[in-house]
């Protein structure tokens, strides 16, 4: 990339990630205290008073914050389908980033404070997470005051939970380093995927390897749901990944992996049929992957609202075939609407009337104008064929007179 193009792009993600750090602090829990510290307190404060009294600069913010990555993006995937980005530009970017974003707050879901507290259950209260809520600790553990689903035990799986273990004990009960240790944890398995995305395309398509590693490292969505808040869908991705690139290689080891990432979220149980008759039929594993994974959030759509975090189970198998132009049009444009589904509960502050409509408007309009757009480059590229084939036509006609 050339370097007046890659500084601008560098200068460009740092300021971004800086103020989406700083902006993801404005949604600090009013019930929730962050330090002792009382010239922090009065810091805090003055975020938490922008997040929940000044909602239409809130909600502005975060859309402009939102345009400025999507800007972003769209340079860097155009500078790296035309093979102008070097692995070490992408590495240099997202580093980047990762050191900002990982520490901020989860500012757009309280999964993370749920992964803590139910570290907490088992190593302080000793208690099986499985048959007691959240709730049964009433009045004595004042992190009931910000979480959320206090009345249901946990959800999570015993490998997950195993895995934020050390995160909890390595915080020294301190709220903030422990929040800080689970997304670091989340963030390792971030860059673990952008690096297995990168070395499976060595195997298949050596000309886009850096090139999916962008269009899934960089995606906006991606940033904001694994190292803003922290959701563990990365790491169950991670290791699938880790499989998919095993599965040519290393069939029974492969099989094993992705048992283990079916082990820390079951979303991925989706992929057993693929790696099952993918050893027979000699299929293609990562179309099949990306069909599979689609179908099985097709199905969770049906008894679930569709959360913006759901689509880092298909978007890895998006940048895995980045040749089909249309479904990264798509994905990207599926992505900017998932993540605007925010901004109607940041400007309003509930989920009543008018959110859900305005949830369900923000998220069709990209997919509808990117559909569009798709159309019309398909016709102008088959009007242009035909074009050019009656020239040519008319050429072979001209030479034979």
């Amino acid at each position: 990339m050339k370097r007046g193009l890659f500084r601008a792009l560098f200068i460009g993600y740092s300021v971004s990630s800086v103020l989406l750090f700083l902006y993801s602090y404005t949604q600090v829990d009013l019930g929730l205290t962050l330090t002792r510290v009382s010239v922090w307190q009065k810091i805090q404060q003055s975020f938490q008073s922008v997040g929940y009294f000044q909602r239409p600069l809130s909600a502005t913010m975060y859309v402009v914050l939102l345009t400025a990555l999507f800007a972003l993006y769209a340079c860097f995937v155009h500078a790296a389908a035309r093979g102008k980005v070097t692995m070490k530009d992408v590495w240099v970017i997202i580093g980047c980033i990762t050191l900002i974003l990982v520490w901020s707050y989860p500012a757009f879901s309280y999964d993370a404070f749920n992964y803590m507290f139910t570290a907490k259950t088992v190593l302080v209260y000793h208690k099986n997470p499985y048959t007691i809520a959240p709730i049964a600790f009433g009045g004595v553990d004042p992190w009931l005051s910000f979480l959320h689903w206090t009345h249901l035990p946990s959800a999570y799986t015993p490998l997950w939970i195993a895995l934020t273990l050390p995160a909890y004990i390595f915080g020294f009960r301190f709220f903030l380093l422990t929040m800080w240790n689970m997304k670091i944890l989340v963030a390792v398995f971030y860059l673990l995927s952008v690096r297995l995305i990168g070395a499976i395309m060595e195997q298949h398509d050596r000309e886009r390897a850096v090139y999916a590693m962008v269009l899934f490292g960089l995606n906006p969505l991606v940033i904001v749901e694994s190292l803003v808040s922290a959701h563990n869908d990365i790491v169950m991705m991670a290791i699938a990944l880790f499989a998919v690139y095993l599965y040519s290689k290393k069939k029974v080891a492969a099989f094993f992996v992705l048992s283990v990432s079916v082990a820390l979220k079951l979303m991925t149980g989706a992929l057993i049929p693929v790696f099952l008759f993918g050893v027979k039929k000699r299929i293609n594993v990562i179309t099949a992957s990306l069909v599979a994974m689609c179908m099985g959030l097709a199905f969770v759509l049906i008894y679930r609202e569709f959360l913006p975090w759901y689509l880092v189970w298909v978007l890895p198998f998006v940048a895995l075939t980045p040749r089909r132009t249309a479904l990264v049009v798509l994905a990207s444009a599926l992505s900017l609407g998932l993540l605007l589904r925010y901004a109607p509960f940041l400007y309003y502050g509930h989920w009543d009337d008018p959110v859900p409509a305005l949830m369900r408007w923000v998220t069709w309009m990209p997919i509808i104008v990117s559909g569009l757009y798709i159309t019309i480059s398909k016709i102008r590229t088959w009007m242009y064929g035909n074009r050019k084939m009656a020239m040519e036509n008319r050429n072979r006609k001209l030479e034979r007179n």
